[in-house]
């Protein structure tokens, strides 16, 4: 069962690893990105930014897809990690009982050179990130802003109005 779908461009970092893993009691937790899956590095640091005793698989967009779609799955508790709101909006459109989306840290990186704007402390986008979250919004699945387990939950689409 997935718990939580994560857009945050640093993937698995101390607050995924200690905050939300702990908090969401995962036993797996997916990488769902290209450009980490074809990278033996990144890969093994993303395993070990891992807490111990949770699995972790670094795969594609299109193979994680594969995977969480696989009955097997049924038996984990998975959250999903993508670095971006176009990987995410992916895994929405085409994977089932996704409870929800959490953006906690994304759009600082380049941030001046791809014209976004601000939306909150951690999160900017452009045009098309924002139109990409709204389309993740306009779905159906519930969508939150917050960094932490322990920030209170802010509406995507409240802050996306901005």
């Amino acid at each position: 069962m997935i718990k939580l779908l994560r857009i945050d461009e640093r993937l698995i970092h101390g607050q995924v690893a200690n905050q939300w893993a702990r908090q969401l009691a995962v036993n797996a937790i997916v990488v769902a990105n290209d450009t980490a899956a074809e990278n033996d590095l990144m890969k093994m640091s993303l395993h070990m930014a891992a807490p111990d005793g949770v699995k972790v698989v670094v795969r594609s967009v299109k193979d994680a897809i594969a995977q969480l779609n696989d009955p097997r799955s049924s038996a984990l508790s998975i959250f999903v990690v993508v670095n971006c709101p176009a990987d995410a909006l992916e895994i929405v459109k085409n994977v089932k009982d996704i409870p929800y989306v959490n953006v906690g840290n994304f759009g600082r990186i380049n941030k001046d050179k791809m014209n976004r704007r601000t939306f909150a402390d951690s999160l900017y986008a452009n045009d098309d990130e924002v139109r990409q979250m709204q389309e993740m919004i306009s779905i159906g699945v519930d969508c939150e802003y917050r960094m932490l387990t322990t920030d209170q939950k802010v509406s995507l689409a409240t802050l996306l109005k901005k």
